[in-house]
């Protein structure tokens, strides 16, 4: 079965670069342009994982991450222009967080790692003791 990510980002151009990195990482992509409309993306869509943009258009990246963190546990991997933020989104359930501009590769590779280790702890979590 296909993996599948949500992206919630409020600028077009960056929502669809990132689109183009993980339809070529082989990922269902679903696309939303504000913190209301990601969160209802992320409860439809049921994502193996969530590209999540710090500043949105009706409320911040954390209290998103905080509302989706209510019904899903996909990882979470947020981008953010703000560099004071190092530590903040991780007591909101973000797995990972990526200073903007970003590379294409790293975000890819950030992706993928953030897949293969949740892969790596279903199945860990599925083996009879």
């Amino acid at each position: 079965m296909r993996k599948a990510a949500v992206i919630i980002d409020d600028d077009l151009d960056v929502r669809g670069l990132i689109q183009g990195i993980l339809i070529s990482a082989g990922l269902e992509v679903h696309a939303a342009d504000s913190g209301a409309t990601g969160v209802e993306a992320v409860r439809r869509h049921g994502p193996d994982i969530i590209v999540l943009d710090f500043g949105l258009p009706d409320f911040n990246g954390l209290e998103a991450a905080r509302r989706i963190r209510g019904f899903s546990s996909a990882p979470i991997l947020m981008l953010t222009g703000h560099e004071d933020l190092a530590d903040t989104p991780f007591g909101a359930g973000v797995h990972d967080l990526m200073a903007k501009p970003f590379s294409p590769r790293e975000l890819r590779l950030r992706v993928e790692k953030l897949l293969f280790s949740d892969e790596q702890t279903t199945v860990t979590s599925a083996q009879p003791d």
